[in-house]
Protein backbone atom coordinates (compact mmCIF):
# COMPACT_ATOMS: atom_id res chain seq x y z
CA UNK A 1 0.00 0.00 0.00
CA UNK A 2 1.29 3.37 -0.44
CA UNK A 3 0.96 5.97 1.74
CA UNK A 4 -1.96 7.98 0.43
CA UNK A 5 -3.96 4.45 0.32
CA UNK A 6 -3.12 4.63 4.17
CA UNK A 7 -4.68 7.75 5.22
CA UNK A 8 -7.53 7.42 3.36
CA UNK A 9 -8.13 3.99 4.76
CA UNK A 10 -7.59 5.22 8.12
CA UNK A 11 -9.98 8.28 7.84
CA UNK A 12 -12.91 6.50 6.39
CA UNK A 13 -12.48 3.37 9.38
CA UNK A 14 -12.32 6.75 11.51
CA UNK A 15 -14.99 7.78 10.24
CA UNK A 16 -17.60 4.59 10.15
CA UNK A 17 -15.93 3.86 13.95
CA UNK A 18 -17.25 7.23 15.22
CA UNK A 19 -21.56 5.89 14.43
CA UNK A 20 -20.51 2.89 16.80
CA UNK A 21 -21.46 2.89 20.28
CA UNK A 22 -19.30 -0.41 20.67
CA UNK A 23 -16.12 -1.59 18.38
CA UNK A 24 -15.80 -4.49 16.35
CA UNK A 25 -14.57 -7.73 17.61
CA UNK A 26 -10.32 -6.92 16.89
CA UNK A 27 -10.81 -3.24 17.12
CA UNK A 28 -8.60 -3.35 20.19
CA UNK A 29 -5.63 -4.87 18.21
CA UNK A 30 -6.53 -2.50 15.63
CA UNK A 31 -6.28 0.75 17.61
CA UNK A 32 -3.39 -0.98 19.25
CA UNK A 33 -1.23 -0.98 15.64
CA UNK A 34 -2.29 2.14 14.94
CA UNK A 35 -1.09 5.60 15.63
CA UNK A 36 -2.79 7.58 18.36
CA UNK A 37 -6.20 9.76 17.06
CA UNK A 38 -5.96 13.68 17.61
CA UNK A 39 -9.28 14.34 19.06
CA UNK A 40 -10.33 17.85 19.43
CA UNK A 41 -14.37 17.86 19.67
CA UNK A 42 -15.61 16.82 23.09
CA UNK A 43 -18.02 14.48 21.75
CA UNK A 44 -15.54 12.51 19.93
CA UNK A 45 -14.15 12.46 23.41
CA UNK A 46 -16.93 11.19 24.81
CA UNK A 47 -17.85 8.55 21.95
CA UNK A 48 -14.07 7.09 22.44
CA UNK A 49 -14.20 7.09 26.58
CA UNK A 50 -17.71 5.24 26.18
CA UNK A 51 -16.45 2.38 24.09
CA UNK A 52 -13.67 2.28 26.00
CA UNK A 53 -15.75 1.75 28.83
CA UNK A 54 -17.88 -0.88 26.93
CA UNK A 55 -14.78 -2.42 25.86
CA UNK A 56 -13.93 -2.84 29.83
CA UNK A 57 -17.65 -3.97 30.63
CA UNK A 58 -17.58 -6.84 28.05
CA UNK A 59 -14.32 -8.14 29.51
CA UNK A 60 -15.37 -8.01 32.79
CA UNK A 61 -18.51 -9.78 32.10
CA UNK A 62 -16.19 -12.61 30.39
CA UNK A 63 -14.57 -12.54 33.88
CA UNK A 64 -17.50 -12.65 35.61
CA UNK A 65 -18.73 -15.60 33.83
CA UNK A 66 -15.90 -17.69 33.29
CA UNK A 67 -15.41 -17.47 37.69
CA UNK A 68 -18.90 -18.15 37.69
CA UNK A 69 -18.39 -21.28 36.14
CA UNK A 70 -15.21 -22.42 38.03
CA UNK A 71 -16.86 -22.02 40.83
CA UNK A 72 -19.29 -24.61 40.07
CA UNK A 73 -17.20 -27.08 38.93
CA UNK A 74 -15.85 -26.78 42.45
CA UNK A 75 -18.98 -27.03 44.21
CA UNK A 76 -19.51 -30.21 41.75
CA UNK A 77 -15.82 -31.59 42.62
CA UNK A 78 -15.77 -30.96 46.21
CA UNK A 79 -19.61 -32.99 46.48
CA UNK A 80 -18.74 -35.98 44.77
CA UNK A 81 -15.30 -35.73 46.68
CA UNK A 82 -17.00 -35.84 50.04
CA UNK A 83 -19.50 -38.76 48.81
CA UNK A 84 -16.57 -40.43 47.97
CA UNK A 85 -15.11 -40.12 51.06
CA UNK A 86 -18.81 -41.21 52.94
CA UNK A 87 -18.76 -44.84 50.66
CA UNK A 88 -14.77 -45.31 51.83
CA UNK A 89 -15.79 -44.63 54.87
CA UNK A 90 -19.10 -47.02 54.97
CA UNK A 91 -17.21 -49.91 53.02
CA UNK A 92 -14.44 -49.74 55.33
CA UNK A 93 -16.66 -49.61 58.81
CA UNK A 94 -18.57 -52.52 57.37
CA UNK A 95 -15.31 -54.41 56.46
CA UNK A 96 -14.64 -54.15 59.87
CA UNK A 97 -17.47 -55.53 61.27
CA UNK A 98 -17.32 -58.35 59.18
CA UNK A 99 -14.08 -58.84 60.46
CA UNK A 100 -12.04 -59.29 56.85
CA UNK A 101 -8.95 -57.62 57.06
CA UNK A 102 -9.30 -54.44 54.95
CA UNK A 103 -6.86 -54.54 51.81
CA UNK A 104 -4.65 -51.54 53.34
CA UNK A 105 -3.26 -52.98 56.46
CA UNK A 106 -2.63 -56.30 54.49
CA UNK A 107 0.43 -55.44 52.51
CA UNK A 108 2.76 -53.37 55.05
CA UNK A 109 4.24 -51.74 51.50
CA UNK A 110 1.03 -50.13 50.82
CA UNK A 111 1.28 -46.36 50.67
CA UNK A 112 -2.25 -45.69 49.46
CA UNK A 113 -1.47 -45.88 45.99
CA UNK A 114 -3.25 -47.45 43.46
CA UNK A 115 -1.42 -50.58 41.96
CA UNK A 116 -1.27 -50.29 38.32
CA UNK A 117 -3.14 -52.97 36.47
CA UNK A 118 -2.26 -54.82 33.80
Amino acid sequence: MTKGSQEAAGTSADQNSGSRATPPPGAAADQANQQPRVVSRPEDVAGLVLMQIDLVNARKDDLTIAIKGLSDLTRQLVRAYGENMQTIDQLQSKLKKSGAPSRGSSSPSSNGKRKPSR
